[in-house]
């Protein structure tokens, strides 16, 4: 018998342990998030709507980043469905997902000049909502109110999609020199008929001054420019040995050949 209870006491010890470890996680991250709430002078870096979705929705989507003292915070990510805004935010501590907050603001029923019926989709309600609590890339919280819209599955793989838009972010943020250089319109000087246009990290080929397609890019090591079609595996990559407000000279890091282009357009 007194084995019994000393058993039952050791795990009611380790329950309790546990249970205050748990409450002081969350205290931690509470903190933590009271103190990047508290930042009032972020850098603010966005992706375009086509960097992070394979298909722009109904009624449309953006993703910011904030950054303080050279380090990703948070995520702000906001996606209008046919029904309602899906608004997710991410919150980072030293490079670590710590919290997620997602919910559906499903949109109001208004009436229009005619006397129909429509959505408004400038007023919106809260109709699911869950928190999410993680701790050395595991959750250990979780809680949510509501009941989620019929038509829309609820988010649940957050801590790859978070690696995976940190990633797109700090690319952006810490390479942010050598992508506002590329930016505008560049004539290739063998056939000025032939142009390249970089749109944010969007880059589009035109040749005998038509339209030919468009490629996404990234910058590696502050020196390679990979362009990419996102739906397949055909991958460039160009070392860039000059870039100014003039010239653009890369070199095709398979082939070997040099490509020299001069901005006309901002």
């Amino acid at each position: 018998m007194k084995k019994v209870s000393s058993v039952i006491i050791a795990v009611c010890g380790m329950l309790i342990c546990h249970a205050q470890e748990s409450q002081s996680i969350l205290e931690d991250i509470n903190d933590q998030m009271e103190i990047i709430d508290s930042y009032t002078e972020f850098e603010t870096f966005f992706l375009e709507p086509e960097e992070f979705l394979d298909k722009i929705p109904d009624h449309g989507a953006e993703l910011n980043g904030y950054y303080e003292h050279e380090r990703l915070k948070k995520i702000i990510r906001k996606v209008g469905t046919p029904t309602a805004d899906i608004l997710t935010s991410f919150y980072f501590w030293n490079d670590q997902l710590i919290y997620v907050n997602y919910s559906q603001n499903i949109y109001q029923d208004t009436t229009n000049d005619f006397g129909q019926k429509v959505k408004d989709y400038e007023n919106t309600y809260v109709k699911y909502q869950s928190h999410h609590f993680y701790n050395n890339g595991k959750q250990v919280s979780f809680n949510k109110t509501g009941v989620p819209i019929s038509t829309i599955s609820p988010e649940k793989k957050f801590l790859s999609y978070a690696k995976k838009m940190k990633g797109l972010l700090d690319n952006k943020f810490y390479n942010r020199g050598t992508y506002e250089a590329l930016q505008g319109k560049w004539i290739f000087i063998e056939n000025t008929d032939d142009y390249l246009v970089f749109d944010g990290t969007i880059r589009f080929n035109f040749y005998n001054g038509q339209f030919a397609n468009r490629l996404k890019t990234r910058i590696e090591d502050n020196s390679v420019l990979v362009c990419f079609f996102p739906m397949d595996n055909r991958i460039y990559r160009y070392k860039i040995n000059d870039i100014n407000e003039n010239i653009l000279s890369l070199t095709d890091l398979f082939s070997n050949e040099e490509f020299v282009y001069a901005k006309v357009e901002r």
